[in-house]
């Protein structure tokens, strides 16, 4: 592997997992940048980085990076993909969801298009061992055709739901939706990561090759959900990280096929299993449990910059995920069934929320 600099912006938690998938494959962290000393300061003690700055536009101008990771809230993503792909690096690997409308979206595939920038979006389950393996499962035949996908997990659909979605996506073969129908549940102006959020969502969509899937999020522990997020703040609560990871167990993917069936997802013992055709007990694949998806999709940046290709999780594939989302809030806006492409660039939660009409 060539020699590659990365920086990396917004220190926080997730940021860790990205700082470690660097270490791991031996690319050094030359910069990062924070608004808060102290984490800066943390984050140099846990990972000996050296250049440190409060903020992100000053670093990149002074910094020769290759590769930026964004590690900051959703509504954040564009601004700073935008000014990094200016800036001349090579790679950017955004956290998810990669904005918080389709406006932004598009803007920031323009820049890194017009820039020479490899953008990827950090649905890092693609690169996860259960995950990719229930896809290759799929591609075997194993369970026959595909026909149908149900997905459930904890939290919301902008924080949570997009790793199923993008998931659904992954197991249908990334085509293109054909309509949603969703219905959104949201009690008050609550947020998360800076952005509004629903309490709990259902929808059902159906991809171009005849796929359908249906998909439920929220949390089975209302009280905690109702405590989690404050109306007057933007910051989550410590208990809120309790209820995700009570609720995460239930994280689950079912793929139904012609033949069988697969269920992929966060819970213990196994975490992938599968039906053929013919079989009556489950399979458990023996999984090696020793790959980190967050180096994996480094290693996955950096093949598609040095072959100039496009990255598994690209900015487009982030972008079709996302898509999905506010075609579920727009469907909810307008009870009824909405066809893709979707014309709304804006966030329809929000603009619901703001107007009292959820």
């Amino acid at each position: 592997m060539k020699s590659y600099k990365a920086g990396i912006i917004g220190c926080g938690s997730i940021a860790n997992a990205h700082a470690k998938g660097y270490k791991a494959l031996g690319i050094e962290i030359t910069a990062a940048a924070d608004i808060s000393k102290e984490q800066l300061a943390l984050f140099q003690k846990n990972y000996g980085i050296q250049n440190l700055y409060t903020n992100y536009k000053v670093m990149l101008e002074k910094e020769d990076l290759d590769i930026v990771s964004i590690c900051t809230w959703p509504p954040l993503h564009a601004e700073m993909t935008i000014n990094s792909a200016k800036s001349g690096v090579r790679g950017i690997l955004c956290e998810k969801p990669m904005a918080v409308n389709l406006a932004e979206a598009d803007a920031m595939i323009e820049a890194c298009d017009e820039h020479g920038v490899k953008l990827a979006i950090g649905h890092m389950r693609r690169f996860s061992e259960p995950y990719a393996e229930a896809r290759k499962l799929i591609l075997s035949g194993a369970i026959g055709e595909v026909y149908f996908i149900h997905g459930v997990t904890v939290g919301d659909l902008l924080s949570d739901g997009t790793h199923i979605i993008d998931m659904i996506r992954f197991y249908a073969g990334d085509v293109p939706v054909n309509w949603v129908v969703g219905q959104v549940d949201a009690r008050g102006k609550r947020t998360r990561y800076g952005h509004y959020i629903e309490d709990s969502s259902i929808s059902y969509f159906e991809f171009e090759n005849g796929v359908r899937a249906f998909l439920e999020i929220g949390l089975p522990y209302g009280k905690q959900q109702s405590n989690a997020v404050q109306a007057d703040s933007s910051a989550l609560l410590p208990q809120s990280t309790m209820w995700w990871r009570r609720g995460a167990k239930y994280t689950t993917v079912y793929v139904h096929g012609s033949e069988g069936r697969i269920d992929v997802g966060e819970r213990e013992n196994p975490r992938l299993r599968y039906k053929g055709k013919g079989d009556v007990d489950w399979k458990v694949p023996q999984l090696k449990g020793t790959i980190d998806p967050f180096a994996t999709q480094i290693v996955a940046l950096i093949e598609s910059i040095e072959r100039n290709s496009e990255h598994p999780s690209s900015g487009q594939q982030g972008r079709a995920a996302l898509e999905i989302i506010m075609a579920i809030h727009e469907s909810a806006r307008r009870r009824a069934k909405v066809f893709l492409p979707l014309s709304v660039k804006g966030y329809p939660l929000a603009e619901m929320i703001e107007k009292g009409e959820i």
